[in-house]
């Protein structure tokens, strides 16, 4: 996965780039305890000590009636293990670095993306306890199965997320962006779109909690668009880890009446990925640019050692902006992403002579199953070339 990592734990109601800004900017860490439970510090061992956000409804609230899915379930595991619950709040726009930092604090962690790709040194994770994504939100009766289906409707989407990339990198999308899930919310309310595509949580928890449960909210899977989510333990503890895990197992009732309760997406989700809109619709589409991009990867490799060394400053700063428009809401500015599996400023570090390969591969087939898009086929080769020669500016 890629930006949908954090959407995992983050309400992300504000798009990528708005409240869960920590995709491309700098860590916010609270770690002052709010006044739920005692500081985690101060608990005895018999206590489960739980790390959560104090401000991500449907997941996490540290105040008000709803304290949302994860504090919930944590009270849950807690009575099975016969272990009060204590907290230590803290805001988690970068989930990796933030947990680095703090969860010497804390036993366990409610929750972190289960994807064997989203590693945090120190700390083991339990089984997944759920499935969260991305949902179509829209009109009682609204009939949507493949990504076609979207084609004569008015969509909207958050900026910077996976469906307004998914709907960007396809033609024939009337799409129309927006900052906030309320935007979207409003523009649906007053007919101006057809469908939104929202984080699935989100849009259910306000669905039930504002709007009566006045629209259809469907799940839906796809490049990025979801993932499932487990309990974070630390890595010297694995006999806990081992006790949560069996409470997450047999709580799954529990687990999934808390589910409806905060309005998350229950239905068998649609597949709008961009091969399931091409089996479909029996034109190639996305599928035509992997095929291309495979056979120019070889054309490229050989081209790579006559790359000359700079290309004009107009070119490159072309580049740049190229990249910081298309790329910069997944890998930050420049390239600088703060999460460092999206930090293209180390492609030489990590591929040493063979990075630009690695680069040019990668731009042009793209990685769908992590929400990176397919460009060849979609951005000219030349260009694809000269954003490889502006992150050769950057390498350190």
């Amino acid at each position: 996965m890629s930006k949908s990592l954090n959407d995992l734990f983050r309400s992300n109601r504000q798009g990528a780039l708005g409240s869960i800004s920590g995709l491309v900017g700098a860590l916010l860490l609270t770690a002052a305890a709010l006044p739920l439970h005692a500081q985690a510090q101060a608990a005895s061992p018999t206590h489960l000590r739980v790390c959560s956000d104090p401000d991500n409804l449907p997941f996490s609230k540290s105040e008000g009636p709803d304290k949302g899915l994860y504090i919930d379930l944590a009270e849950k595991v807690g009575q099975r293990l016969g272990m009060p619950v204590d907290y230590v709040w803290w805001l988690t726009f970068n989930q990796r670095r933030a947990m680095r930092n703090s969860m010497a604090g804390c036993d366990a962690y409610f929750a972190l993306p289960a994807d064997a790709d989203y590693k945090v040194r120190g700390l083991l994770k339990t089984s997944s306890f759920l499935n969260v994504s991305y949902a179509a939100v829209g009109a009682p009766g609204q009939s949507i199965h493949t990504l076609t289906d979207l084609k004569n409707k008015r969509v909207g989407v958050l900026f910077g997320s996976p469906p307004q990339i998914l709907l960007a990198v396809n033609e024939g999308f009337n799409a129309q962006t927006f900052r906030t899930h309320e935007q979207a919310f409003e523009a649906l309310n007053k007919h101006e779109i057809d469908v939104a595509l929202l984080w699935g949580p989100s849009a259910g928890y306000d669905n039930v909690k504002q709007f009566n449960n006045q629209w259809q909210v469907t799940p839906i899977t796809g490049e990025g668009m979801g993932g499932q989510v487990a309990v974070a333990v630390q890595k010297d503890q694995p006999e806990l880890k081992e006790k949560i895990d069996q409470a997450l197992k047999d709580l799954q009732p529990e687990i999934a009446a808390l589910a409806k309760k905060y309005g998350f997406p229950s239905q068998l989700p649609v597949n709008l990925s961009s091969a399931n809109r091409a089996s479909e619709s029996g034109k190639n589409g996305a599928a035509d640019h992997v095929v291309t991009a495979a056979n120019n990867t070889s054309k490229f490799m050989r081209q790579v050692a006559d790359m000359p060394a700079k290309i004009s400053d107009e070119s490159l700063q072309a580049a740049k902006s190229r990249f910081n428009n298309t790329c910069s809401h997944c890998h930050g500015a420049n390239g600088a992403s703060p999460i460092s599996e999206r930090d293209l400023r180390k492609l030489k570090s990590r591929y040493k002579d063979q990075w630009q390969e690695v680069a040019y591969t990668t731009i042009t087939k793209g990685r769908p199953e992590l929400g990176m898009p397919t460009w060849g086929g979609v951005i000219p080769d030349d260009e694809i070339k000269n954003v490889i020669q502006f992150l050769a500016t950057v390498q350190r």
